[in-house]
């Protein structure tokens, strides 16, 4: 017979938490995309929210649990982790970039997320967690000639940086019945800079205009989460689930100042404006999940997300010209021997997906970008409950001939899950 001992150790727990806040520091400033047009747009890229398990099959996640790894997408089914687990994800990204006059390779790195679940009672899971929300990262270059020589000129340059993150804690309860619902509450925080700068080369003199926007954002948004697991047959389940956002509101002051400098030295620089106590209305997402589930063998997924991108307002009340996008992933997951006593490969959890998303981006033209992507992944054990979680993608953004901007992707996902290795072990009586 197995039981569980428990580690309740209240220093431990603020000690990891002490080590989740501060690598938070670090790698929200080392997040990146890599030079990204499409980042230029609402408040840039979106981070799906998802862990390298859910990486592995397109990134879907809301109907399917293991009771491993956390599940960070629907909090109803945090419900169904019956052990203290921390997980920690990194993200590498490789990409070819194209539009109608220019070629760009790039590459980088971004961390995904930290976070840690703790069973409270039999019903009732919790979590905290730290991860990207939104990331801005690009650079737009123009020149142009003042007279037919040529000698004079003006050049353009368009840069965004920073993005949004947020604080996570979350709620998944059993009710019972085969129903479970969960409450994520998220802090939502950060800063986006958009800067213009103009540089004249006009009689012998090298004068640098910037123009600096920055709007820093905080506040707290809400997502309702709801799960049900009926048993068809002996270890055999079908899943369904449903996420919901329900605000989109948060709170953003905006800066805005220019300088002038020369041989870069400033010769002057003041505050345009600035204003306080505005707000950026967020786009809401719904998203709904059907899994079918063999206990401790196989899983196959299929999720649907629609994002009301059209209801987005920076602080200035533009929508930017978004479009509501869609995205469905279908994905699946077998382990060969999750009990072997020997065989290290027979308890390897395999994994694959696919997606396809239609992106709320135009670029030119009306047509909105579509995102096409392959996944595939393995979690290998390191001792009981924790893993190794390996997971690659390979995809495709946009069309040239039809968008006016292509982007061909390759992107791994380095994640770990710990259970059993500092919290708890399983004694045999």
């Amino acid at each position: 017979m197995f039981t569980q001992k428990r580690n309740t150790t209240f220093l431990k727990f603020l000690v990891v938490l002490s080590v989740l806040f501060q690598c938070s520091i670090y790698t929200f400033r080392a997040s990146a995309q890599g030079n990204s047009p499409l980042s230029y747009y609402g408040i840039g890229e979106l981070y799906s929210g998802a862990s390298a398990n859910n990486e592995m099959m397109g990134g879907l996640g809301i109907a399917n649990a293991n009771g491993i790894y956390i599940n960070t997408l629907n909090p109803a089914l945090l419900a169904r982790n019956r052990y203290t687990a921390f997980e920690v994800g990194l993200g590498l990204q490789y990409k070819d970039l194209q539009n109608t006059r220019q070629q760009q390779s790039v590459g980088s790195g971004s961390y995904q997320s930290l976070t840690i679940a703790l069973p409270a009672s039999p019903r009732w899971t919790m979590s905290l967690g730290l991860s990207p929300l939104s990331n801005v990262d690009y650079e737009i270059n123009s020149s142009r000639k003042l007279d037919v020589l040529a000698v004079d000129s003006l050049v353009y340059s368009y840069k965004g940086s920073g993005g949004i993150n947020k604080a996570t804690f979350s709620n998944g309860v059993y009710l019972g019945k085969d129903v479970y619902v969960g409450l994520e509450t998220n802090f939502v925080f950060g800063a986006i800079n958009r800067d213009v700068t103009t540089q004249n080369f006009s009689d012998r003199q090298n004068y640098i205009i910037r123009l600096e926007d920055r709007t820093s954002h905080s506040g707290l948004n809400f997502k309702l989460g709801v799960a049900w697991r009926k048993k068809i047959k002996k270890d055999l389940f079908i899943n369904f689930g449903a996420t919901a956002d329900l605000n989109s509101n948060i709170g953003a002051d905006r800066l805005r100042r220019f300088e002038i400098s020369s041989g870069g030295v400033p010769i002057n620089a003041d505050t345009i404006r600035s204003e306080s106590n505005g707000s950026v209305t967020l786009p809401k997402t719904y998203r709904l999940g059907i899994n079918l589930e063999k206990s401790a063998k196989f899983q196959v997924s299929l999720d649907y997300s629609y994002t009301n991108w059209t209801n987005f307002k920076d602080f200035s009340g533009n929508t930017g010209g978004l479009q509501n996008a869609h995205k469905i992933a279908l994905g699946a997951e077998f382990i060969p021997d999750f009990g072997a006593v020997t065989g290290y490969f027979k308890k390897v959890i395999y994994r694959g997906g696919l997606s396809y998303t239609q992106m709320p981006y135009t670029y030119t033209g009306t047509t909105q970008l579509k995102d096409m992507n392959l996944n595939a992944g393995f979690s290998f054990p390191l001792r009981n409950l924790s893993y190794v979680n390996f997971a690659y993608s390979f995809g495709k953004r946009g069309t040239l001939s039809t968008n006016g901007i292509e982007e061909v992707y390759h992107k791994v996902t380095l994640g770990f899950t710990l259970s059993d290795l500092w919290f708890q072990k399983v004694k045999i009586n």
